[in-house]
């Protein structure tokens, strides 16, 4: 086998590697919903009870009720701490900061 397509599968592989687990983390319901349909085709009576067994015991678990919205940190992604207070249209207002002013007797030139 040639060194050149070892490497190109190799790569390959880290590539779709990435795309998946970015698709996963980025998307994490439709992901859901393609891994159940995918395995659920695999859940079918013409197949092996072994194949049904195993698609069964892989398919995605419900979600506990929680959302990135809700705050409830079940995932790790959205922390514990709670929303900010947002006005009466449920728009969170922006807080912009102002630099702080350099001393004009600064000479660092920073």
């Amino acid at each position: 086998m040639n060194a050149a397509i070892v490497q190109g599968v190799v790569v390959a592989l880290v590539v779709v590697w990435a795309a998946w687990s970015a698709f996963r983390r980025l998307l994490p319901q439709t992901s859901r919903r393609c891994i159940a349909r995918v395995l659920g085709w695999f859940d079918r009576p013409a197949l092996p009870q072994a194949l049904r067994r195993r698609a069964r015991d892989w398919q995605p678990r419900g979600s506990q009720g929680g959302s990135c919205s809700t705050g409830c940190a079940s995932c790790g992604g959205c922390g514990s701490a709670a929303a900010p207070p947002t006005d009466a249209d449920g728009a969170r207002p922006l807080r912009f900061t102002p630099r702080a002013r350099r001393d004009p007797g600064d000479a660092s030139g920073h």
